[in-house]
């Protein structure tokens, strides 16, 4: 049997550092934007997470996406 595998959603996660904590260790908060195209490349949407980081007030500390994607046993 085979494995199919579909992209069913893909968005961005910037991590933020949002201060510090009573110890001195660094808080992260993190911003989420959905509807990211599946189909899209890794570079591309790079690129647009940079320019988001770009726009933002804190630091950002890491850039991620996260694809959800559905097993389909065919």
């Amino acid at each position: 049997m085979a494995l199919q595998v579909n992209t069913v959603e893909s968005r961005i996660v910037l991590r933020l550092e949002s201060g510090v904590n009573a110890s001195g260790n660094p808080t992260y908060s993190s911003r989420t934007y959905s509807n990211v195209k599946p189909e899209a490349g890794d570079q591309d949407v790079y690129d647009i997470a940079a320019i988001l980081a770009g726009l933002q007030s804190l630091p950002v500390v890491s850039i991620t996406r996260v694809n959800e994607v559905e097993l389909v046993n065919v």
